[in-house]
Protein backbone atom coordinates (compact mmCIF):
# COMPACT_ATOMS: atom_id res chain seq x y z
CA UNK A 1 0.00 0.00 0.00
CA UNK A 2 1.39 3.35 -1.19
CA UNK A 3 2.58 5.91 1.72
CA UNK A 4 0.11 8.50 1.77
CA UNK A 5 1.08 10.15 5.24
CA UNK A 6 0.25 14.46 4.99
CA UNK A 7 -2.09 13.56 2.13
CA UNK A 8 -5.42 14.34 2.90
CA UNK A 9 -7.97 13.44 -0.13
CA UNK A 10 -11.78 13.83 -0.53
CA UNK A 11 -13.36 12.67 -3.86
CA UNK A 12 -16.73 13.08 -6.06
CA UNK A 13 -16.71 10.51 -8.87
CA UNK A 14 -13.98 11.58 -11.56
CA UNK A 15 -13.10 14.80 -9.43
CA UNK A 16 -10.37 15.15 -6.51
CA UNK A 17 -8.66 17.14 -4.68
CA UNK A 18 -6.13 16.41 -2.76
CA UNK A 19 -3.97 18.43 -0.19
CA UNK A 20 -0.49 17.58 1.42
CA UNK A 21 1.68 19.31 4.52
CA UNK A 22 5.35 17.17 3.17
CA UNK A 23 7.04 17.34 -0.06
CA UNK A 24 7.66 13.97 0.06
CA UNK A 25 3.74 13.42 0.72
CA UNK A 26 3.61 16.28 -3.08
CA UNK A 27 6.84 14.77 -4.39
CA UNK A 28 4.69 11.34 -5.23
CA UNK A 29 1.26 13.04 -5.85
CA UNK A 30 2.43 14.55 -8.54
CA UNK A 31 3.76 11.45 -9.90
CA UNK A 32 0.81 9.76 -9.69
CA UNK A 33 -1.58 12.45 -11.24
CA UNK A 34 1.05 13.37 -13.91
CA UNK A 35 3.94 11.14 -15.85
CA UNK A 36 6.35 10.44 -13.51
CA UNK A 37 8.51 13.08 -11.93
CA UNK A 38 11.82 14.65 -10.03
CA UNK A 39 11.06 16.83 -7.69
CA UNK A 40 13.08 19.36 -5.63
CA UNK A 41 12.38 21.91 -2.80
CA UNK A 42 13.67 24.85 -3.19
CA UNK A 43 13.04 26.69 -0.14
CA UNK A 44 13.47 25.78 3.87
CA UNK A 45 10.72 24.99 6.18
CA UNK A 46 7.17 23.90 5.85
CA UNK A 47 5.92 23.00 2.96
CA UNK A 48 2.52 22.49 1.74
CA UNK A 49 0.61 22.55 -1.55
CA UNK A 50 -3.06 20.86 -3.05
CA UNK A 51 -3.83 19.50 -6.29
CA UNK A 52 -7.20 19.29 -7.72
CA UNK A 53 -7.73 16.22 -10.71
CA UNK A 54 -10.57 16.08 -13.19
CA UNK A 55 -10.26 13.28 -15.63
CA UNK A 56 -12.57 13.51 -18.53
CA UNK A 57 -12.65 11.14 -21.21
CA UNK A 58 -8.83 10.50 -21.42
CA UNK A 59 -8.23 14.49 -21.18
CA UNK A 60 -6.94 15.53 -17.52
CA UNK A 61 -7.78 18.99 -16.41
CA UNK A 62 -5.79 19.73 -13.32
CA UNK A 63 -5.75 23.29 -10.58
CA UNK A 64 -2.13 23.47 -8.79
CA UNK A 65 -1.53 25.92 -5.35
CA UNK A 66 1.78 25.09 -4.19
CA UNK A 67 4.72 26.26 -2.64
CA UNK A 68 7.99 27.42 -4.20
CA UNK A 69 9.57 23.94 -5.54
CA UNK A 70 10.74 22.67 -9.11
CA UNK A 71 9.92 19.51 -11.19
CA UNK A 72 12.23 17.46 -13.42
CA UNK A 73 11.46 15.29 -16.17
CA UNK A 74 14.56 13.41 -16.81
CA UNK A 75 16.03 12.21 -20.15
CA UNK A 76 15.65 8.46 -17.98
CA UNK A 77 12.03 8.89 -17.10
CA UNK A 78 10.69 9.57 -20.20
CA UNK A 79 11.60 6.52 -21.39
CA UNK A 80 9.35 4.59 -18.58
CA UNK A 81 6.24 4.25 -20.64
CA UNK A 82 4.27 5.94 -18.46
CA UNK A 83 2.15 7.85 -21.40
CA UNK A 84 2.71 10.14 -24.45
CA UNK A 85 1.00 13.85 -23.41
CA UNK A 86 1.50 16.91 -24.06
CA UNK A 87 1.22 19.41 -21.23
CA UNK A 88 -0.47 22.91 -21.30
CA UNK A 89 0.16 25.57 -18.23
CA UNK A 90 -1.77 28.12 -17.40
CA UNK A 91 -0.49 30.58 -15.12
CA UNK A 92 -2.76 31.68 -12.34
CA UNK A 93 -0.35 33.63 -9.67
CA UNK A 94 3.04 33.43 -9.16
CA UNK A 95 5.70 32.96 -11.53
CA UNK A 96 7.17 29.71 -13.62
CA UNK A 97 10.20 29.44 -15.64
CA UNK A 98 9.67 26.38 -18.25
CA UNK A 99 12.73 25.09 -20.27
CA UNK A 100 12.36 22.33 -22.76
CA UNK A 101 14.21 21.99 -26.32
CA UNK A 102 16.65 24.32 -25.92
CA UNK A 103 14.46 27.20 -24.55
CA UNK A 104 13.41 28.39 -21.71
CA UNK A 105 10.39 30.98 -20.97
CA UNK A 106 9.24 32.50 -17.57
CA UNK A 107 5.13 32.55 -17.79
CA UNK A 108 3.09 35.02 -15.60
CA UNK A 109 0.32 35.51 -14.49
CA UNK A 110 -2.48 35.19 -17.52
CA UNK A 111 0.01 33.47 -19.81
CA UNK A 112 0.23 29.84 -21.10
CA UNK A 113 2.69 27.47 -22.62
CA UNK A 114 2.94 23.85 -24.15
CA UNK A 115 5.28 21.02 -23.20
CA UNK A 116 5.96 17.61 -24.21
CA UNK A 117 6.44 14.39 -21.33
CA UNK A 118 7.91 12.40 -23.65
CA UNK A 119 11.61 14.74 -24.11
CA UNK A 120 13.20 16.15 -20.64
CA UNK A 121 11.66 19.40 -19.00
CA UNK A 122 11.89 21.46 -16.11
CA UNK A 123 9.29 23.35 -14.36
CA UNK A 124 10.59 25.96 -10.95
CA UNK A 125 8.61 28.06 -8.70
CA UNK A 126 10.71 30.32 -6.66
CA UNK A 127 7.74 31.24 -5.15
CA UNK A 128 3.89 30.16 -4.26
CA UNK A 129 2.13 29.63 -7.44
CA UNK A 130 -1.20 28.18 -8.92
CA UNK A 131 -1.81 27.63 -12.37
CA UNK A 132 -4.41 24.88 -14.30
CA UNK A 133 -2.30 21.92 -15.91
CA UNK A 134 -4.18 20.84 -19.14
CA UNK A 135 -2.62 16.68 -19.84
CA UNK A 136 -3.59 15.61 -23.44
CA UNK A 137 -2.82 12.51 -24.95
CA UNK A 138 -0.57 13.08 -28.29
CA UNK A 139 -2.86 11.50 -30.35
CA UNK A 140 -6.14 13.55 -29.47
CA UNK A 141 -4.03 16.96 -30.29
CA UNK A 142 -4.69 17.96 -33.96
CA UNK A 143 -1.04 19.18 -33.75
CA UNK A 144 1.79 16.88 -34.81
CA UNK A 145 4.47 16.48 -32.69
CA UNK A 146 6.90 17.99 -35.01
CA UNK A 147 4.89 21.24 -34.83
CA UNK A 148 4.42 21.31 -31.01
CA UNK A 149 8.43 20.77 -30.73
CA UNK A 150 8.76 24.11 -32.59
CA UNK A 151 6.49 25.56 -29.93
CA UNK A 152 7.62 23.88 -26.44
CA UNK A 153 8.31 26.72 -23.73
CA UNK A 154 7.23 29.29 -26.10
CA UNK A 155 5.30 31.71 -24.11
CA UNK A 156 1.39 33.23 -25.04
CA UNK A 157 1.45 36.15 -23.47
CA UNK A 158 -1.62 37.20 -21.72
CA UNK A 159 -2.23 40.50 -23.72
CA UNK A 160 -1.87 37.66 -26.71
CA UNK A 161 -4.94 37.60 -29.25
CA UNK A 162 -4.69 34.36 -29.40
CA UNK A 163 -4.24 33.48 -25.30
CA UNK A 164 -7.44 35.65 -25.00
CA UNK A 165 -9.33 33.39 -27.06
CA UNK A 166 -8.66 30.46 -24.78
CA UNK A 167 -7.57 31.68 -21.08
CA UNK A 168 -11.01 32.61 -19.89
CA UNK A 169 -12.19 29.24 -20.45
CA UNK A 170 -9.56 27.56 -18.83
CA UNK A 171 -9.97 30.04 -15.54
CA UNK A 172 -13.93 28.95 -15.80
CA UNK A 173 -12.83 25.10 -16.02
CA UNK A 174 -10.38 25.48 -12.84
CA UNK A 175 -12.44 27.36 -10.91
CA UNK A 176 -15.22 24.90 -11.60
CA UNK A 177 -13.45 21.78 -11.93
CA UNK A 178 -15.77 19.53 -9.28
CA UNK A 179 -18.95 20.14 -11.51
CA UNK A 180 -17.54 18.68 -14.80
CA UNK A 181 -18.49 14.95 -14.39
CA UNK A 182 -22.53 16.50 -14.09
CA UNK A 183 -22.81 19.10 -17.12
CA UNK A 184 -20.61 17.17 -20.34
CA UNK A 185 -17.36 18.08 -19.21
CA UNK A 186 -15.58 15.34 -21.78
CA UNK A 187 -17.11 17.04 -24.64
CA UNK A 188 -16.03 20.39 -22.76
CA UNK A 189 -12.90 19.22 -22.51
CA UNK A 190 -11.94 17.61 -26.13
CA UNK A 191 -13.40 21.04 -27.56
CA UNK A 192 -11.23 23.03 -25.12
CA UNK A 193 -8.21 21.05 -26.52
CA UNK A 194 -9.67 21.98 -29.85
CA UNK A 195 -9.32 25.56 -29.30
CA UNK A 196 -6.14 25.19 -27.73
CA UNK A 197 -4.37 23.37 -30.94
CA UNK A 198 -6.41 26.49 -33.06
CA UNK A 199 -4.77 29.11 -30.93
CA UNK A 200 -1.33 27.02 -30.46
CA UNK A 201 -1.30 26.16 -34.33
CA UNK A 202 -1.79 29.96 -34.86
CA UNK A 203 1.40 31.26 -32.89
CA UNK A 204 3.23 28.49 -35.07
CA UNK A 205 2.14 29.43 -38.41
CA UNK A 206 3.43 33.16 -37.50
CA UNK A 207 6.34 32.35 -36.00
CA UNK A 208 7.76 29.33 -38.57
CA UNK A 209 7.72 28.28 -41.88
CA UNK A 210 5.87 25.03 -42.43
CA UNK A 211 7.45 22.41 -44.50
CA UNK A 212 4.79 21.84 -47.23
CA UNK A 213 4.78 18.59 -47.16
CA UNK A 214 3.91 18.91 -43.58
CA UNK A 215 1.47 21.22 -43.84
CA UNK A 216 0.04 18.69 -46.54
CA UNK A 217 0.32 15.54 -44.26
CA UNK A 218 -2.41 17.94 -41.66
CA UNK A 219 -4.71 18.96 -43.94
CA UNK A 220 -5.13 15.53 -44.89
CA UNK A 221 -5.40 14.23 -40.68
CA UNK A 222 -7.58 17.63 -40.45
CA UNK A 223 -9.73 16.07 -43.66
CA UNK A 224 -9.93 12.52 -41.95
CA UNK A 225 -11.26 13.85 -38.87
CA UNK A 226 -13.73 15.58 -39.85
CA UNK A 227 -15.31 12.68 -41.81
CA UNK A 228 -15.31 9.92 -39.68
CA UNK A 229 -18.65 9.16 -40.00
CA UNK A 230 -18.60 8.49 -43.47
CA UNK A 231 -18.21 5.23 -44.83
CA UNK A 232 -16.66 6.00 -48.06
CA UNK A 233 -13.87 7.20 -45.94
CA UNK A 234 -10.67 5.04 -47.61
CA UNK A 235 -7.54 6.12 -49.06
CA UNK A 236 -8.37 6.24 -52.80
CA UNK A 237 -11.52 9.38 -51.43
CA UNK A 238 -8.94 11.00 -50.03
CA UNK A 239 -6.35 11.12 -52.74
CA UNK A 240 -8.96 11.99 -55.11
CA UNK A 241 -10.30 14.79 -52.63
CA UNK A 242 -6.70 16.80 -52.36
CA UNK A 243 -6.11 15.89 -56.30
CA UNK A 244 -3.64 13.95 -55.94
CA UNK A 245 -2.97 10.07 -56.95
CA UNK A 246 -3.19 7.67 -54.29
CA UNK A 247 0.90 6.58 -54.59
CA UNK A 248 1.87 10.57 -53.51
CA UNK A 249 -0.47 10.02 -50.80
CA UNK A 250 1.03 7.13 -49.80
CA UNK A 251 4.50 8.66 -50.15
CA UNK A 252 3.70 11.26 -47.82
CA UNK A 253 2.80 8.97 -44.78
CA UNK A 254 5.49 6.66 -45.60
CA UNK A 255 7.95 7.83 -43.08
CA UNK A 256 4.76 8.13 -40.44
CA UNK A 257 4.24 5.77 -37.87
CA UNK A 258 0.94 4.59 -39.48
CA UNK A 259 -0.05 4.66 -42.81
CA UNK A 260 -2.62 5.99 -44.44
CA UNK A 261 -5.50 3.37 -43.88
CA UNK A 262 -4.39 2.52 -40.29
CA UNK A 263 -4.64 6.19 -39.33
CA UNK A 264 -8.18 6.09 -40.68
CA UNK A 265 -8.55 3.35 -38.34
CA UNK A 266 -6.86 4.54 -35.62
CA UNK A 267 -8.36 8.30 -35.58
CA UNK A 268 -12.24 5.85 -35.81
CA UNK A 269 -11.29 3.99 -32.70
CA UNK A 270 -10.44 6.83 -30.75
CA UNK A 271 -13.60 8.46 -31.71
CA UNK A 272 -15.85 5.59 -31.05
CA UNK A 273 -13.70 5.09 -27.29
CA UNK A 274 -14.86 9.09 -26.47
CA UNK A 275 -18.02 8.37 -27.59
CA UNK A 276 -18.31 5.18 -25.35
CA UNK A 277 -16.74 7.17 -22.41
CA UNK A 278 -19.42 9.70 -22.47
CA UNK A 279 -21.55 9.29 -20.03
CA UNK A 280 -24.32 11.51 -21.68
CA UNK A 281 -23.95 8.98 -24.67
CA UNK A 282 -24.62 5.44 -22.29
CA UNK A 283 -28.02 4.69 -24.02
CA UNK A 284 -26.72 4.99 -27.65
CA UNK A 285 -25.98 1.52 -28.90
CA UNK A 286 -22.80 0.01 -29.57
CA UNK A 287 -24.15 -0.30 -33.44
CA UNK A 288 -24.91 3.04 -33.56
CA UNK A 289 -21.49 4.13 -31.75
CA UNK A 290 -19.82 2.15 -34.74
CA UNK A 291 -22.21 4.35 -37.40
CA UNK A 292 -21.09 7.71 -36.48
CA UNK A 293 -17.80 6.73 -36.58
CA UNK A 294 -18.76 5.20 -40.55
CA UNK A 295 -18.78 1.83 -39.71
CA UNK A 296 -21.68 0.06 -40.66
CA UNK A 297 -21.02 -3.57 -39.83
CA UNK A 298 -21.12 -4.32 -36.34
CA UNK A 299 -19.36 -7.34 -35.67
CA UNK A 300 -16.50 -5.72 -38.28
CA UNK A 301 -17.12 -2.37 -35.55
CA UNK A 302 -16.42 -5.00 -32.58
CA UNK A 303 -13.50 -6.56 -34.19
CA UNK A 304 -11.62 -3.27 -35.07
CA UNK A 305 -11.72 -1.99 -31.81
CA UNK A 306 -11.18 -5.12 -30.16
CA UNK A 307 -7.70 -5.23 -32.12
CA UNK A 308 -7.11 -1.13 -31.47
CA UNK A 309 -7.98 -1.63 -27.34
CA UNK A 310 -8.00 -5.23 -26.30
CA UNK A 311 -11.91 -4.94 -25.13
CA UNK A 312 -15.23 -4.89 -27.00
CA UNK A 313 -17.26 -1.91 -26.74
CA UNK A 314 -19.31 -2.88 -24.50
CA UNK A 315 -16.69 -4.00 -22.61
CA UNK A 316 -14.86 -0.88 -23.14
CA UNK A 317 -17.78 1.06 -21.92
CA UNK A 318 -18.70 -0.59 -18.47
CA UNK A 319 -14.88 0.10 -17.48
CA UNK A 320 -15.30 3.49 -18.67
CA UNK A 321 -18.24 4.14 -16.93
CA UNK A 322 -17.68 2.30 -13.69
Amino acid sequence: MPDTTGVRSREVSMYQIQHVDSFSAWSRLISDAFVQLRSEQVTAGHFSASLGVNMLGNIGLMRVNSKAHTVLRTEDLTSTGDGEFYKVSYQLAGHGLLIQDGRETVLAPGDLAIYDTQRPYTLSFDQAASLMVVLIPHHQFRLSRHQVGEITATRMEAGHPLTGTVTPLLRHLGENLAQWDRYGGAGLARNTVDLLATSLGGVLSHAHAVDPRIAQRERIIEFIEQRLDAPELTPAYIAEAHFISVRTLHALFAEEPRSVAALIRHYRMKYAAELLSDPLLAQVSVQRVGTRVGIVDAPGFTRAFAREYGLTPGKFRLKALA
